[in-house]
């Protein structure tokens, strides 16, 4: 099965944001309903979901006023309340908000080579209810960039690339101080950063700028006149911390915080330790071993040891598939041509 692939046809904010509305405003629906019933089903706290997807659109007007708009523009086409996309586009901030604490999702690997292109690949692990709500969507500019990104309907980024040098990869984290109010949403970051940044720099000065509420990881992946660099920005509150890959080029991050310094306000490990399971079994199947292709990296990431949490997760057949996590997308991205490729299901359903 292929993904949905989509290119907007339209170059303003708001305009693109109500033709995708418009074309997929059944999808939108359904992925805020099956977000709504999340927060509902996991919630340890009241809350007013009007009003933290209210905060969140503030906080997204203040950092990236045109993905403001496109969120508008997104609600008006699938005749929803801006506050309905706000919110599932903080869906990592309002959990946070809500008490909860979710197992890790994602694991990447990157080979940043000095001399050479960089080779990258993911997996998203997310509810498996969610498995009919991505897509790839590609986003021209009217400056004439273009951004590709991998996402869930109504959220406006995730993982992606542009056509100019530069891709992000997407993990989440938990620290301590994580929920405290709705800040910048970090799939609203993750988006913005390829809409904008024409080089790693100012990729990074933009993290170090953005008011997070919750926590995540950005691996930044950058190609410019045949050398390639890599760098994992751990986001938190009051962050962010940054990551480089090792001697041999090789950048590893699943769900835990790799930076000395805020490993202490980690919550990951203790409440969900398959993180560092995953990490030490990419770490062992990695290290060293020189030149790779997208396709070492998927076979790298193709184990079910640990079972639901594995690196290549499904849910438990003897369980309800609501709230059991499975990998819904392999993700690599080619840095250099400013393209991505987003294989349906884990890399055991492609190698």
């Amino acid at each position: 099965m292929s993904p949905v692939i989509f290119r907007s046809q339209v170059r303003t904010p708001f305009n693109r944001g109500r033709e995708f509305g418009e074309v997929f405003a059944g999808k939108v629906r359904q992925t805020v309903s099956t977000y709504e019933a999340l927060f509902a089903r996991v919630a340890k706290r009241p809350y007013d979901l009007h009003d933290l997807g209210g905060q969140a659109l503030a906080a997204i007007a203040a950092f990236a006023a045109p993905l403001h708009e496109e969120i508008l523009g997104i609600a008006a086409g699938a005749g929803l309340a801006p506050e309905q996309v706000g919110a599932i586009n903080a869906r990592t901030e309002i959990l946070a908000y809500l008490g909860v604490q979710l197992r890790g999702e994602c694991s990447t690997v990157v080979l940043a080579d000095p001399f050479g292109a960089p080779v990258t690949a993911q997996t998203w692990d997310w509810y498996a209810e969610f498995a009919g709500l991505w897509l790839v969507w590609e986003i021209p500019h009217a400056d004439g960039h273009l951004t590709t990104t991998v996402t869930e309907y109504g959220i406006v980024g995730k993982p992606g690339v542009n056509d100019r040098g530069l891709g992000v990869h997407f993990n989440i984290l938990h620290h301590q101080r994580d929920g405290e109010g709705i800040g910048l949403p970090v799939h609203v970051l993750s988006r913005w950063l390829l809409d904008s940044c024409a080089d790693i720099n100012h990729a990074l000065q933009l993290c170090h700028a953005a008011p997070v509420s919750a926590s995540s990881v950005l691996t930044l992946v950058a190609a410019e006149q045949g050398a390639s660099a890599a760098v994992s920005v751990e986001l938190h509150p009051g962050g962010p911390a940054l990551v480089f890959p090792d001697a041999g080029g090789l950048l590893i991050h699943t769900n835990h915080f790799l930076a000395d310094a805020v490993r202490p306000y980690d919550t990951e490990p203790a409440a969900y330790p398959d993180t560092l399971l995953r990490h030490d079994l990419l770490r062992r199947r990695l290290t060293g071993r020189t030149p790779l292709s997208a396709r070492d990296l998927l076979g790298a990431l193709n184990s079910h040891l640990g079972s639901t949490g594995a690196l290549c997760c499904h849910p438990d057949p003897a369980l309800p598939e609501t709230g059991q996590y499975a990998t819904l997308a392999s993700i690599c991205l080619d840095v250099p041509g400013g393209t991505l490729r987003a294989l349906p299901g884990g890399p055991c359903q492609h190698l």
